[in-house]
């Protein structure tokens, strides 16, 4: 019943707030006063109910907090409330830094791990590196924290000390280190480099902050320098940012006045208007755009524009879906929203937002058929458009890729052997505890690593001890259901898992990617389609040279 009680509380609280809200920012007409008036009394008088009678103390920022989330949960998956830590968090990613120690980390075989430190960092000049399991942070035991909370910990005010304690494998005792969190940069682009004579690869994975467009630029006249003729634009995982962002990018590869994209307001609400590209040199090299399942909002703009005007070749997965633009407001107290303003369509016309009816986050999130695809009904009920060459694409549902290609999935078994036995496996090799490969031993990250030939081979020795470490894992963390049985039917693959885990931990995870690009699917048919996307961005070029007589 006070369960019940709470929901009810807290339904009346956010419906009441919300009209409160819409009251303030409205020019409402004098007949609608009164019934904002009776909603507002009864928003108070339920904020009092439930302090003075509910079963323990509640504060009213709590429940304010509380409503104003759920104001704008009944709105779309898009428009959040921020408290001030996470509004400032917020704010810094946008700026392309944080405020912290600058590693990566992540919950593994019964605690949490450091996984890569980054370059110049607190954490890299107090030497933390893979492997290292966070036991403390500031005294406070976090042998039971999830990543989230650690993160949180490790994060402050510039300037601001933190204390974190590791265990190391290898060594008997724990190690302190007494670090100034520092501001941290949180580059747009994780890594370019030259993937085979001629052609750049530019991964495009950290969201379109305030640096993007910039970084995008240099990236591409650096790899040109290299020799590059023609580009894989990597924009997988990336969640998206700024729009003007999204614009700036697009514009670097369409001829002068095509449409990038078309922002729509509320029906009757002035703010419409469509972006064009305004380049006067624009990139004219071929180029495949990568996309899959994490790519939306400002990755979807631009790979939207890119495959309406026929500018290149689209593979991957089909992208998320967000076609909803949100404005940020700064409020009171340094808390913040962001709030569903507007829609965006792409060149051709579509608007490529997922079905959000149900009010369910999971099925908003996870609503795929198994190829990762959006359900068929769905798409058959989408309009159907047209790129500048007539190909046919339709609206709702993200981007469908011009060449899909499944990723390599993890099975279930698979992912329970990485991240316990296999993981625990790489941390004694990085130790150099592991007979057999003694060489693979380091004492943390080699920064700006040009990648060699043959580099940590695991031989057949390294597959025995594993197979001997992962027997005896076994035994003694029987929870986790693991047989030896099905570690032999994953031994192939969890030699290249072993691997990578290694690169990653001697070299970070930019430079683990570089060289395993081989195993990389999605990227090896990126590669094998340059030639059809260059005639497909030629033909375009020429019919809209021909339009222009």
């Amino acid at each position: 019943m006070r369960k019940q009680f709470q929901r009810f509380s807290i339904f009346v609280v956010a419906v009441s707030l919300m009209v409160g809200f819409i009251a303030l920012r409205s020019q409402a007409v004098t007949q609608n006063r009164l019934a904002e008036e009776k909603l507002a009394r009864d928003y108070i008088q339920a904020m009092e109910l439930v302090r003075e009678n509910y079963t323990t103390e509640i504060e009213y920022e709590m429940l304010t907090n509380a409503a104003i989330s759920g104001m704008l949960r009944v709105l779309d998956p898009h428009s959040s409330f921020y408290d001030r830590k996470a509004f400032d968090e917020m704010r810094m990613e946008q700026r392309s830094q944080y405020f912290g120690i600058g590693a990566s980390i992540q919950s593994r075989h019964r605690g949490v791990f450091i996984m890569e430190t980054f370059k110049d960092t607190p954490a890299a000049r107090a030497g933390l590196r893979y492997g290292d399991q966070i036991i403390k942070v500031n005294g406070e035991n976090a042998e039971s924290w999830n990543s989230d909370k650690v993160r949180d910990n490790l994060r402050g005010e510039l300037g601001t000390e933190v204390k974190v304690t590791v265990l190391r494998e290898g060594v008997p005792q724990p190690i302190a280190v007494q670090l100034e969190r520092a501001a941290v940069d949180l580059p747009s682009i994780s890594g370019y480099y030259i993937v085979k004579p001629g052609v750049g690869y530019l991964a495009l994975s950290r969201g379109f902050h305030s640096t993007t467009s910039d970084e995008v630029a240099t990236a591409i006249n650096n790899l040109k320098e290299q020799g590059m003729t023609s580009l894989i634009f990597d924009l997988r995982g990336n969640p998206g940012g700024f729009l003007d962002q999204a614009i700036r990018v697009a514009d670097k590869f369409l001829q002068r006045g095509q449409v990038v994209v078309s922002v729509r307001n509320r029906e009757g609400k002035a703010g419409d208007r469509d972006w064009n590209a305004e380049s006067g040199a624009p990139e004219n090299f071929p180029m495949v755009v990568m996309i899959d399942d994490g790519s939306a909002s400002a990755s979807e703009i631009v790979a939207g524009a890119i495959q309406d005007h026929d500018r290149a070749l689209i593979v991957g997965e089909p992208s998320f879906g967000k076609g909803l633009v949100q404005t940020i407001y700064p409020l009171s107290g340094g808390t913040g929203l962001t709030l569903t303003t507007a829609r965006y369509f792409t060149p051709s016309g579509r608007l490529i937002q997922r079905d959000y009816s149900s009010g369910s986050i999971y099925e908003y999130h996870f609503r795929r058929t198994a190829n990762g695809d959006v359900k068929p009904e769905d798409k058959a009920n989408n309009q159907m458009r047209r790129t500048d060459l007539g190909r046919t694409v339709y609206g709702g549902g993200g981007i469908e890729p011009d060449v899909k290609i499944e990723p390599a999935t993890i099975g279930n078994e698979q992912g329970v052997i990485w991240t316990t036995g296999l993981f625990m496996f790489v941390r004694k090799l990085m130790a150099g505890e592991i007979a057999a490969a003694a060489n693979f031993r380091r004492n943390g990250i080699e920064f700006d690593h040009q990648p060699q030939p043959n580099e940590f081979v695991v031989s057949d020795d390294v597959m025995k001890a594993f197979r001997e470490f992962m027997a005896d894992f076994i035994a003694k963390n029987q929870d986790y259901g693991l047989t030896i049985k099905m570690v032999d039917n994953h031994l192939q693959w969890s030699r290249g898992k072993i691997r990578e885990e290694v690169l990653m931990a001697a070299y970070g995870v930019d430079t683990q990617k570089r060289m395993t690009a081989e195993q990389d699917s999605q990227l090896q048919r990126a590669l094998a389609e340059i030639n059809n996307s260059a005639l497909l961005a030629e033909k375009a070029r020429r019919l809209s040279k021909a339009s222009k007589k």
